[in-house]
């Protein structure tokens, strides 16, 4: 499978690449005054939006840094998660293997953020919320006012693309394996569902 054997510094690069690229897309064309004014107009001062603007653009250049560095540790939960769970199979291959396979899967966030581009371009933004939300997930078209703050992660994660990412683990782990469908299907829920409730429960402790 080419997906599986392409090289894992190119993917890397290249996927760290298209993220800055949206980053500075995102600063440069859809961030604006007029958003934080729409935002927040109706709670705070003008003098108070106005400094929040100005620190915003005072440290947009964290963007930049935080954004390679939520990937890497992205690809190493799920490395990790993949890795403890196959200490419970018979095969018990290195920590490479499932560090390639979270890799090449974390493609899925690349098309993510390319379509959320496309998607704002379309539908231009009103305020930072409509922003920063997902157009792609259940919870774009539910009222987030009625649902309790500790919720809204998990059922944000009901969108096309984190079950596109999914499907390439899915896939990667079979082609790698020779598991079937059904098997790759349950080590994917085992490993990373398990570290996917993990985040979720830590999230609920840490809200309610």
């Amino acid at each position: 499978m080419w997906l599986y054997n392409e090289s894992k510094l190119w993917w890397f690069v290249s996927i760290v690449a298209a993220t800055l690229f949206f980053v500075w897309f995102s600063q440069r064309f859809f961030m604006s005054d007029i958003l934080y004014y729409n935002t927040y107009g109706e709670q705070l001062s003008l003098e108070t939006i106005d400094g929040i603007i100005g620190q915003a653009k005072k440290f947009s250049w964290l963007g930049y840094i935080t954004a390679p560095l939520l990937i890497l540790l992205r690809i190493c939960y799920t490395t990790v998660c993949l890795y403890i769970a196959s200490l419970f199979n018979e095969e018990r291959p290195g920590m490479g293997s499932w560090f390639n396979i979270a890799l090449k899967a974390d493609v899925a966030f690349v098309f993510a953020g390319l379509f959320g581009i496309v998607y704002h371009l379309i539908v231009p933004s009103n305020n930072l919320l409509e922003l920063s939300s997902n157009p792609f997930s259940i919870l774009y078209f539910l009222n987030i006012e009625g649902i309790p703050p500790y919720l809204l992660y998990p059922i944000g994660l009901i969108n096309i693309f984190e079950l596109f990412y999914w499907f390439l683990l899915i896939i990667l782990v079979r082609y790698q394996y020779k598991y079937s469908y059904s098997n790759s299907f349950k080590f994917v829920a085992q490993s990373y569902g398990s570290g996917l409730l993990l985040i979720i429960l830590g999230l609920i402790l840490i809200f309610i």
